[in-house]
């Protein structure tokens, strides 16, 4: 076989008996073998073995496609065929860079059967690693992040699905456990109230923490308990004693993420380690927020990787294959302003010190200093990799690149086997710090990335747990060429959809985000991107993911530099510098002053052929201005930055001995050093200046300028359009035509323009330069860096809080409906983890409660809604749209309501707010209780179900307005995921809603594993992403192209002219089988004219979708238009009771096994009914919403002809609701069962 597995040229096999060994039951080490061979060959000997079902093709990617269909095919060939992807797998774990292609090929050709692939294969890599002393599980699991990575998939997930607690072993999940039940156990011990004593089981039961907490605290006080059990969750209902340990391990923390670290670490003479505290930009940014708490954590890489055989000196200064620095000794990110970092070596000490020396290692070193200030936990990566990694794709494809330097991004990545290797070590890294950052992670906390090194980690983390609270801040900025995404495709396609992963993303600048929002558009179209510009923020939703994007100008901390500058020791040695410097200049000179990195994108070599044409533009000026240029060398091991800084050198020198002043011959126009200042040093030559010079080709913010600007408000700024502090200025009102309050340089290629605008500096009078750097020094001094964390990391500007607004138009109350349902998910998850509840959510709630009352007229909950942009129509159509939204209203109070009471301190808190249910009751709440009794007591009766299966809309929730705006209130999905969770074992929801595109998935805010979920009438079936199947009855051609036009009917709608029907009636939905597209609603709100259009461009997008009609067809009904596969026209008519027959059969369920538990509240829920009672009469317990006596009636008959007396009615779902709730704090009777999860972790099935 030939392929990708091919080495150079055809290798013979040399391993000794290929037939005999299988795939992982052999050793891998063996240098002698050819594992890419060895597979080629195992794999046709399997072939061959097939006969006529296989084909020899010599291609092991064909191969790959062959074996997997025949696998999938599940006949007397699966397990032959099974053994030759076996082959593959092991070659693409044993060469994981080599055969990244084959791997897809591998996992694309499963498709949806990967689930199964992976229950049979995980078991003999398991065995491998035992028996043979292997790492293919560490492996595989990078592999599928590498995959997900690179094709923007979660696969990584079903992994989870196939084998049950491979996440929980990755995250240490049930360490951590065991720690919080620990607390748990000591905080129900510690409770002064004697009721919770008598009541044991119960509302520790409602709350009870479920298989996925995720909390771990490391302070000394973490034994003291915890009021997770509650509903309050550390909201103060812990007994007096302990409630500062229970805050402390309740409150959210930061754990700041970066690749270098807030320390430099260095190793003295002896052998010992030494830790001081970083002075770089990354550390003045965050340190005053990590410092606020010790409990806080940062995670980053020391400089100190895992590498066999290395000297001591090799960790002091190396380069990677492409001759880029490795920096060992971080200091602490970039430096935005340069300050001398003092290595000296600490000499005189003693015997006996030295002695307590040699005592110390690297780990006491770190524990000193985590005990003293936040923790510091380093994260270790392969030295290989890390090269690759830091020196290969970070700073020479990434830096280059993202400053729009393509010129400077190394050559060695025009070869594609270069790239290849270097970005899968780039990702490897990424998914260890990703990693790390989730086993340290609590659920409450944040978790802060920085900078271009770890641009995936928000994807990792989120695959990894989709709860987390990821940020991300770009400090460069976000300019790439077009190259970035056609030569670099490999890199750029997966940093762009990479970053929209987090939850919320900063830029530096506007020009920035804009960019990145350019991009966004051009290579993923089907992102959809809105703009809310009361806060300037953009949202891009893709692919199931939302990401906040922002603009945050990163600032100083003014109050250490204005220390300093203030001092009487530093104005004195400024006026020395100012002496110094002009000695030899005659009256009227200017300094210039410029400080930076020796580094390319410093605009440092056009500074200083400007300067040079700027005498011979204006001669006059010779024997006057001076330019003091600092630019600090760093990087000469790498060859392009050292030939950058020796042809500025070598300039500067020209420069200096070629321009003279016969009127001042000891003057010198230049002086240019390269060594940094300390930081006193730094402040005073600020003060020294008359102008500050700032020109970068391109930079993140620059904040020398504002150093500058705040030392210093007497001297004028040049800034080039390169620098991002110049884009903030210039959007903050300061470089306007009438008024500019600094100088411009907008290309510093063109010198010319460049040499003005220093002579412009050079003859500005003193009154209008203190004027106009007063206004810049006022708005830099009010914008520090306190403001800037404090602004990223206020959680109000993100996409999950709601804010004030007004509903005008129907687009705007269903997505205004569709935040809630997003909060409401987040207030379910940490009250049932008992997590505390964020001060967030009530705001966003009664946010969106005043923003609809504010809407309806006056003394009503009557919405009338604009359903077009446009003013008229010509159709003269109605353009408004009513609804009655007294149902959205009254669920929005009864969740303010519910938050109010899960924060109390009463054990019975959600006891009592169930009671509070019965004020809604129509006729009062002594009927309620009375109903709620009688129901209750049939679930009591049965006490423990194995089955649950119900209907939703009008039986666990009231009907709303419309079926968008049914979301799932919070209240109601904390009742329900717990009843599903103590007192049953398998829950569904079968409805005939579809499961997605405004479906049953969006209305539903339970969390992922609570039930199972049956769509179109439970022909489409949901458990989690990696477990879901549907009635087989429909093709999967058929459903490919019903998917393909059902992506083209959402382009469609995405056009202005036919958003509207997006919103009304039943708006766009996907069932299985057929797409439903509303045409019209009931108030005829929609122009005739428009739904012709509407059916016109339907029509047309069937026949481009299926040009012969044998598949697709396109029905017109009273309100809406379908398109149905004609096989699902064929069909039987499918009901609810097909659906359960489906999933009994798919799951292996017995439903002669135990108590079912059947809910509804109308005719197409009997049906359910009736299946159950045909299986199992006298097991089955059924409870109905309704008031009607005819439908009453149907149901008692139908329970009846099967000898059925458990039947109970209720006239509402609160009241179903409310008798769930009391059931679930009752004591059970039967013990033991083992639940169904659905989630990604556990499945019992």
């Amino acid at each position: 076989m030939n392929g990708s597995c091919e080495r150079n040229g055809s290798a013979a096999v040399r391993s000794a008996s290929p037939s005999v060994e299988k795939p992982f039951q052999r050793a891998t080490k063996d240098p002698d073998v050819d594992v890419g061979a060895r597979a080629r060959e195992y794999c046709s000997r399997v072939l061959e073995r097939m006969g006529e079902e296989a084909k020899e093709t010599g291609d092991i990617l064909q191969a790959t496609e062959q074996l997997a269909l025949i696998w999938k095919k599940r006949n007397k060939l699966s397990e032959i065929a099974f053994d030759g992807l076996l082959a593959i797998l092991e070659l693409c774990l044993l060469q994981v860079n080599e055969q990244v292609d084959l791997f897809s090929r591998l996992i694309n050709s499963l498709a949806f059967n990967t689930v199964s692939f992976w229950k049979l294969a995980v078991p003999r890599i398991y065995d491998s690693d035992l028996s043979h002393g292997t790492a293919f599980r560490e492996t595989l699991l990078f592999s599928l992040a590498l995959y997900d990575v690179n094709n923007g998939k979660n696969r990584l997930r079903e992994l989870y699905a196939a084998v049950p607690g491979v996440r929980q072993s990755m995250l240490g999940i049930h360490a951590k456990k065991f720690g919080e039940k620990y607390r748990h156990m000591q905080m129900s011990r510690s409770r002064a109230s004697s009721r919770l004593a008598s009541r044991e089981g119960s509302c520790e039961d409602l709350l009870a923490l479920d298989n996925d907490v995720v909390v771990q605290d490391d302070s000394p006080s973490s034994d003291q308990g915890s009021d997770g059990l509650s509903a309050s969750a550390g909201a103060g209902s812990a007994a007096s004693g302990h409630r500062e340990s229970n805050s402390s391990h309740h409150r959210q923390r930061v754990i700041n993420v970066s690749n270098a670290p807030p320390v430099s670490l260095t190793r003295k003479d002896s052998g010992l380690w030494e830790i001081k505290q970083g002075s770089g930009g990354l550390v003045a940014c965050v340190d005053p927020v990590m410092s606020e708490d010790h409990d806080n954590i940062w995670l980053a890489n020391l400089g100190l990787n895992f590498e066999a055989e290395k000297s001591e000196q090799d960790l002091h200064m190396s380069t990677n294959s492409l001759g880029l620095p490795i920096i060992q000794q971080a200091r602490a990110g970039d430096v935005f302003h340069v300050i001398e970092e003092n290595d000296k070596k600490i000499d005189g000490l003693t015997d006996k010190q030295k002695d307590v020396e040699r005592d110390m290692s690297l780990l006491s070193v770190l524990n000193d200093y985590n005990r003293s200030s936040y923790k510091l936990n380093p994260v270790f990566v392969s030295q290989d990799d890390y090269n690759s990694y830091y020196g290969g794709i970070s700073n020479g494809l990434l830096w280059p690149a993202l400053h729009n330097l393509p010129e400077h991004v190394v050559k060695d990545y025009d070869d594609p086997k270069v790239l290849n290797d270097h970005w899968c070590a780039y990702v490897r890294v990424n998914y260890h710090f990703g990693l790390n950052a989730v086993r340290n992670a609590r659920p409450q906390d944040f978790i802060w990335i920085h900078d271009y090194h770890l641009m995936l980690t928000g994807q990792i983390m989120r695959s990894l747990d989709s709860n987390l609270e990821v940020g991300f801040f770009l400090h460069i900025p976000f300019q790439p060429p077009p190259e970035f995404l056609t030569k670099y495709k490999m890199v750029g396609e997966p940093i762009l959809r990479g970053v929209l992963r987090f939850n919320k993303v900063g830029f530096q600048t506007h020009r920035d985000r804009a960019k990145f929002l350019e991009l966004v558009h051009q290579t993923l179209p089907r992102a959809r991107i809105a703009y809310e510009d009361g806060v300037d923020i953009h949202t891009v939703s893709f692919e199931g993911w939302t990401c906040s994007l922002g603009v945050f100008p990163v600032s100083i901390k003014n109050e250490d530099f204005l220390a300093i500058a203030n001092e009487p020791q530093t104005v004195i040695k400024s006026q020395e510098i100012k002496s110094e410097m002009m000695k030899n200049s005659g009256d009227g000179g200017s300094l210039f002053f410029s400080v930076e990195r020796f580094d390319y994108t410093k605009g440092i070599l056009e500074k200083l052929k400007a300067w040079k044409r700027y005498f011979d533009l204006h001669p006059e000026r010779k024997g006057l201005d001076v330019l003091y240029q600092i630019a600090v060398t760093n990087r000469r091991t790498v060859e392009s930055y050292r030939k950058y800084q020796d042809d500025c050198i070598a300039l500067a020198d020209e420069i200096k001995e070629s321009i003279r002043s016969d009127e001042h011959p000891d003057w010198r126009c230049i002086r240019f050093d390269t060594d940094g200042l300390q930081r006193i040093q730094l402040i005073a030559h600020y003060l020294a200046m008359d102008v500050g010079v700032v020109t970068p080709a391109k930079d993140g913010m620059n904040l020398v300028a504002k150093e500058m600007m705040v030392c210093n408000p007497s001297a004028s700024l040049m800034l080039s359009s390169g620098a991002g502090t110049e884009v903030q200025l210039g959007m903050a009102g300061f470089y306007k035509d009438e008024d500019k309050c600094y100088h411009r340089v907008e290309d510093i290629a063109d010198v010319e323009s460049f040499a003005r605008t220093f002579y412009e500096a050079a003859l500005k009078d003193k009154e209008s330069r203190k004027r106009d750097s007063e206004r810049i020094n006022q708005f830099v001094c009010a914008h520090g860096i306190d403001e800037w964390s404090t602004a990223f990391l206020d959680p109000s500007w993100t996409h999950e809080v709601i804010r004030p607004s007004e509903v005008r138009q129907l687009a705007d109350f269903y997505m205004l409906m569709n935040k809630t349902a997003q909060v409401r998910r987040q207030i379910v998850e940490v009250v049932l983890k008992g997590m505390p509840v964020k001060h967030h959510f009530a705001i966003s709630l009664e946010n969106a409660k005043n923003a609809l009352e504010k809407s309806c007229e006056a003394n009503t909950t009557r919405l009338v809604l604009d359903t077009t942009a446009n003013a008229e129509d010509p159709d003269g159509a109605n353009l408004t749209a009513t609804f009655d939204i007294s149902d959205e209203l009254d669920e929005l109070t009864r969740d303010l309501a519910f938050l109010q009471f899960v924060q109390e301190d009463d054990i019975n808190n959600v006891e009592q707010f169930i009671d509070t249910l019965g004020s809604f009751h129509p006729s009062g709440p002594a009927a309620y209780q009375e109903e709620v009794d009688k129901a209750c007591a049939l679930l009591t009766k049965a006490d423990h179900f194995h089955f649950f299966f119900t209907d939703r809309d009008g039986t666990l929730k009231s009907y709303s307005c419309s079926y968008p705006t049914s979301i799932q209130p919070a209240y109601s999905a904390v009742i329900q995921a717990q009843f599903a969770r103590r007192c049953a074992q398998f829950c569904a929801i079968v409805t005939t809603a579809p499961l997605v595109h405004i479906g049953i998935l969006n209305m539903s805010t339970m969390p992922e594993g609570s039930c199972a979920y049956g769509a179109s009438g439970g022909r489409e079936w949901y458990l989690n992403p990696a477990l879901q199947f549907k009635d087989d009855t429909v093709s999967d051609q058929d459903l490919a192209l019903l998917n393909k036009a059902f992506e083209k009917v959402e382009d469609l709608l995405e056009n202005p002219e036919f958003r509207n029907f997006t919103w009304i009636g039943s708006g766009l939905q996907k069932h299985f089988g057929h797409i439903t597209v509303a045409k019209q609603d009931n108030n005829n709100s929609i122009p005739h004219r428009k739904s012709v259009s509407l059916y016109e461009n339907l029509a047309r997008i069937v026949h481009d979708v299926d040009p012969m009609g044998h598949t697709l067809t396109l029905r017109e009904g009273e309100l809406d238009l379908k398109i149905f596969t004609k096989a699902k026209l064929s069909g039987r008519i499918f009901n609810k009771g097909h659906g359960i027959r489906l999933i009994e059969r798919k799951m292996g369920l017995k439903l002669t096994d135990g108590n079912i538990l059947v809910c509804g509240d109308s005719e197409t829920d009997i049906p359910m009914l009736e299946e159950c009672l045909l299986v199992a009469p006298a097991n089955v317990y059924t409870i109905w919403v309704t008031t009607d006596d005819s439908l009453k009636q149907k149901v008692s008959t139908t329970c009846s002809r099967f000898g059925n007396t458990n039947v109970e009615f209720v006239s509402s779902p609160k009241v179903l609701l409310g008798a769930m709730g009391k059931a679930t704090i009752r004591e059970l009777t039967i013990r033991g069962l083992a639940p169904f999860h659905f989630d990604d972790d556990d499945h019992h099935f």
